[in-house]
């Protein structure tokens, strides 16, 4: 959906200036439904949008998976760790699909997040097994905590 372009940095508030009052050029992303991501020297981004948008859902999740897409590219790059879960936005009970990539070997699993839609993940089976014994320690500890309530979970 995203197309990138050089922009005219002139035109752009908030700008740099280089030596002799040259601007440096910076590269300009255009996203869903004419919204201009420009990227400053500073790391940042800058949004720009010619009118006010008005925007239906499925223009607004053209718009959240572009913009995801370029916060995928910008520095610092996501944590390989998850972060502490008071910083996350839990999803409860997502809906969920699986099935196997016949052509690729790969496993497919998608979940519906309430915020994000659906989110797919692909995995090599060795991977995917790893995550299921990752779930049944889990539940192992759960069901150890509900037979010693005094123990808690750590």
């Amino acid at each position: 959906m995203s197309t990138t372009l050089n922009a005219n940095p002139a035109s752009h508030a908030g700008s740099h200036t280089g030596a002799a009052g040259q601007r440096p050029p910076h590269m300009a992303t255009r996203l869903a439904h004419g919204l201009l991501a420009v990227r400053n020297e500073d790391g940042s981004v800058t949004l720009e949008m010619a009118q006010p948008l008005t925007l239906q859902a499925e223009e607004l999740e053209d718009l959240v998976t572009d913009l995801a897409g370029l916060r995928a590219e910008l520095d610092p790059p996501y944590p390989l760790d998850c972060p502490p879960l008071c910083a996350l936005e839990p999803c409860y009970t997502p809906r969920h699909w699986v099935a196997c990539d016949p052509l690729t070997g790969k496993i497919l699993l998608f979940l519906r997040h309430h915020l994000f839609g659906w989110l797919g993940i692909v995995q090599t089976p060795e991977a995917s097994l790893e995550m299921l014994k990752s779930v049944a320690v889990e539940m192992k500890k759960l069901e150890l905590s509900e037979r010693s309530p005094g123990q808690g979970l750590h």
